[in-house]
């Protein structure tokens, strides 16, 4: 991407001034640090080396590829969910489904985004850290064009909603900057799933950061699936507030790009504030894939819950990340997070870091992580009763990743995942 180019910042509808800012100082602290690199230590087993060294150019708004709903309906959740489709960055109105949304609830392209949805769209990121290394967060706010506001009123179920962003490589690599907001006003719930997928083979960048607020007695469960071409990369952001007793329960499974990172920040700000986050990393050929967690308790009486497992095939890479804090007032706070990771060759790699940072003394927290191969003796017995090599490894396998998706609530959501692992399972790894 050219830098000095990126000075020229794109317009979001009636931009204020005050926005302009906002942007204008993000892109300079992109110029001032670059890309990150694995000397920062948030990013020291990543290296986007080989993002940093491609050209990428940016969809202009007279470009609109040709697709039909027909298209895009294997990667729909239902086809009675709420839709809102991008394709290469862009709001189509022609393939989404946003004629039922209740009234007092607002489901809108970035557009259309109010004063208020663009302060908690630009927000700092509900946890602190690095600023060095949230510097691709930085060039998002400066080039964000595309991306979708879900406002739910107060008391309103909105179930579900899926944001589906479609890359459609073409010609030379594009890059495509999308930042959404999911707004869980007080007694609300809802179930909004992003869904980022590939038609078309070719080299692309997807760059997604989503704030998330969810108010008193509010309940969220937000899903992610990332099966982007091989050819792709994916650097994405979550950053989620969670006010007094509000539930959030997030789970993300990444299969596709050729590397792809998945940040995921949560403020636990309010009293009994939940959080359950889970998700599934499956790696083949060359792919890397990082998942990092940072969890904030800044009040009494929080839980929170990380369940994260990879597989990992071929010369694949995988890499978790997880980190809780416990500020000197939450007491009673209970804060559990547990890794796994299946290693399917002798070249697969798995790396796991986890934190924790506990400064109060009335808390129950605790951490684990493991790193093996497929069980001996379970293929020993699969095997005993006919199955080949094949059925028996993808057996363990799903069996490994079925764990988690069981627990997805809903049952349109976990058919989904389980599609999606179905497709991944059935291509022995390698489809």
């Amino acid at each position: 991407m050219n830098i000095d180019a990126a000075i020229n910042l794109p317009p979001i509808g009636n931009t204020p001034a005050w926005l302009a800012g906002v942007r204008q100082e993000a892109i300079e602290r992109f110029r001032q640090t670059g890309f990150p690199t694995p000397r920062l230590e948030a990013w020291k087993f990543t290296n986007l080396s080989a993002l940093a060294g491609t050209s990428f150019r940016e969809a202009s708004p007279a470009e609109v590829p040709e697709l039909t709903r027909a298209d895009i309906e294997p990667y729909r959740l239902t086809p009675e969910c709420h839709l809102v489709v991008f394709v290469n960055g862009r709001f189509r109105a022609d393939l989404s489904d946003l004629d039922r949304i209740p009234d007092g609830s607002r489901v809108v392209d970035l557009s259309q985004a109010d004063e208020a949805d663009l302060r908690l769209l630009t927000a700092v990121p509900t946890v602190e850290g690095d600023a060095r290394a949230r510097v691709l967060a930085d060039l998002n706010t400066a080039r964000m064009t595309g991306g979708a506001v879900v406002h739910l009123g107060r008391g309103a179920v909105l179930d579900p909603v899926q944001l589906l962003f479609v890359g459609r490589p073409e010609g030379e690599p594009m890059a495509f900057h999308l930042r959404n907001l999911i707004q869980a006003e007080a007694g609300s719930s809802a179930t909004v799933l992003e869904s980022y997928v590939s038609l078309g083979k070719g080299p692309y960048w997807t760059n997604a950061v989503t704030r998330v607020v969810v108010a008193p007695n509010a309940v969220l469960r937000h899903y992610k699936l990332q099966a982007e071409g091989i050819e792709a990369f994916h650097i994405a952001a979550i950053s989620a507030r969670l006010e007094q007793e509000a539930s959030y329960a997030m789970f993300a499974a990444s299969l596709g790009s050729r590397l792809a990172r998945h940040e995921v920040d949560v403020d636990l700000a309010g009293e009994r504030a939940e959080a359950k986050l889970s998700g599934a990393m499956l790696g083949r050929d060359a792919q890397h894939l990082d998942t990092t967690v940072r969890v904030e308790h800044s009040m009494p009486g929080g839980t929170s819950s990380q369940e994260f497992k990879s597989v990992v095939d071929d010369r694949a890479h995988t890499v978790f990340q997880g980190r809780i804090h416990v500020a000197p007032d939450a007491q009673k706070t209970d804060a559990q997070q547990v890794n796994r990771s299946l290693l399917l060759s002798p070249q697969a790699n798995a790396d796991a870091k986890p934190e924790l940072i506990i400064l109060a003394d009335d808390v129950k927290c605790s951490h684990g992580a493991t790193i093996g191969d497929l069980d001996e003796d379970a293929m020993f017995y699969l095997r005993a009763r006919g199955l080949d090599v094949p059925e028996a490894r993808a057996i363990l396998i799903d069996a490994f990743v079925a764990e988690l998706i069981e627990h997805i609530g809903g049952d349109e959501p976990r058919a989904y995942f389980r599609r999606a692992v179905d497709r991944w399972l059935a291509g022995g790894g390698r489809s």
